[in-house]
């Protein structure tokens, strides 16, 4: 049977035993864990091998890339700290991947709680295209190893909480997976459960919300990114906003996001180049 791994990301951690015990971890894990020291730690819990490996650095997407580059199981499952796993993950994760070779990574569902932002059930298996990857997390997807290798798909380290732009890098990862020929698919089996009410990033519809949008677009879509943040600004007026009315004020905050993105990609004012894979 295949070896699966959790990646987990967490801040401040000072109880992995704890935090296994919340997480309802039964599977090997890796936990990357952001403080203000750097060192490592490993010991069994349930008979499961758990990695822990503290950095002295912020943002969300480093993590997630440290835990790429450190990863040693078949498959990996990309996790955050508040996530509660079901009694079955395991099996059933494994179980999904041997029932379907023909998949690079699979989607699963994982039920937000207290979340008006969550989307819909996955109802039936099926292919996934770029176009739908939008709507999942990452938390949602477990990862053949050996399809990763060699295709140096990273996260964007300049997208993400903690990052210069507070969200995106969900979406820039599964669609890289997709361009660089990774079959994707989801599942209707559920792994977990995830308290998304205190969001990290999510300030409100606010003038940085939509900025940040702006730069994903960008970074997503730059050959027609003025087209999107015009289609992106009426239909959000009325979504987000309530009124149309205030779509012209929604696409300068677009644009602005667009133009600083480019800024950064180009050097200004960058401390990190475009898709850095460190």
């Amino acid at each position: 049977m295949p070896r699966l791994q959790l990646l987990v990301a967490t801040m401040n951690l000072t109880d992995i035993i704890g935090l296994c015990d919340k997480m309802h971890i039964a599977s090997d894990a890796l936990i990357i864990n952001q403080s203000d020291c750097v060192k490592y730690e490993c010991l069994f819990y349930h008979g499961y091998k758990i990695e822990c490996y503290t950095f002295a650095e912020r943002g969300l997407s480093r993590s997630r890339n440290n835990a790429l580059l450190r990863c040693t199981g078949e498959i990996l499952c990309i996790a955050d700290d508040d996530m509660v796993y079901t009694d079955t993950y395991r099996e059933d994760i494994i179980n999904e991947f041997q029932k379907h070779p023909e998949a690079d990574a699979l989607v699963f569902n994982v039920t937000a709680l207290n979340d008006e932002r969550s989307g819909k059930p996955i109802e039936k298996y099926a292919r996934v295209g770029k176009r739908e990857s939008r709507e999942y997390g990452s938390v949602h997807i477990a990862i053949r190893k050996r399809a990763l290798i060699g295709k140096n798909v990273y996260f964007n380290t300049l997208f993400g909480s903690g990052a210069t732009y507070s969200c995106g890098e969900d979406t820039l990862f599964l669609k890289e997976l997709i361009e660089k020929d990774l079959k994707l698919y989801k599942t209707p089996i559920r792994i977990a459960s995830v308290d998304m009410s205190d969001s990290t990033w999510f300030k409100g519809y606010n003038e940085k919300y939509f900025k940040d949008k702006g730069a994903l677009i960008e970074a997503a879509y730059p050959r027609c990114s003025y087209l999107l943040a015009i289609l992106q600004s009426v239909r959000n007026s009325k979504k987000s906003l309530g009124s149309y009315k205030k779509a012209a004020k929604l696409f300068s905050y677009y644009t602005s996001g667009i133009a600083d993105y480019r800024k950064v990609i180009s050097g200004g004012d960058a401390t990190e180049g475009e898709n850095i894979r460190k």
